[in-house]
């Protein structure tokens, strides 16, 4: 079987992962991006990882549970599928919180970190570029990281942070 490029990129999270959550905290943060900027940023810890791997890994299912500060239990997963005519990743986020979004996040890894971008609607009607950054820092640490833009990418705002440990 020839090795696929970006097959393994998701592998780390074959693991079970302890997570260092850091948000801004805003009730959604899709709601106004703009007012996002400034807001308070809260932390908690989680778990994550726990991939399984389907369809000689070409898809992942990796999970997420955690609770946030003000007590609100929240479990998620990440459903990635590789192409491998493009190699790139494409995948949906699904949680306990909020309407399914199936529009994919689409991207790829160079070397150790990943850039994966979908583009939805804010609350207000205009496009919302979102940025998944994947960054490995070896066997035993990776960091991701969520922005928005509403410039069509000329600015970005993170606006979620989780360091994964093991």
């Amino acid at each position: 079987m020839n090795l696929i490029s970006g097959l393994h990129d998701f592998d780390f999270l074959d693991a079970k992962w302890q997570i260092k959550n850091r948000r801004k905290k805003a009730h959604l943060l899709t709601d106004n991006p703009t007012a996002n900027k400034n807001a308070q940023w809260e932390e908690f810890t989680a778990i994550g990882g726990m991939a399984q791997t389907q369809l000689g890994g070409r898809c992942k299912i990796d999970f997420f549970e955690g609770t946030f500060p003000d007590g609100e239990a929240v479990k998620g997963m990440a459903v990635r599928t590789y192409d491998e005519q493009k190699d790139e990743w494409s995948f949906v986020w699904l949680d306990n919180r909020q309407p399914s979004d199936w529009t994919p996040l689409v991207g790829r890894f160079e070397g150790n970190v990943g850039l994966f971008y979908q583009t939805i609607q804010a609350a207000d009607g205009q496009p919302l570029k979102v940025r998944f950054t994947w960054e490995k820092f070896g066997h035993d640490s990776a960091r991701w990281q969520q922005a928005f833009s509403l410039d069509g990418g000329q600015t970005w705002d993170t606006n979620w942070i989780m360091d994964y440990s093991r």
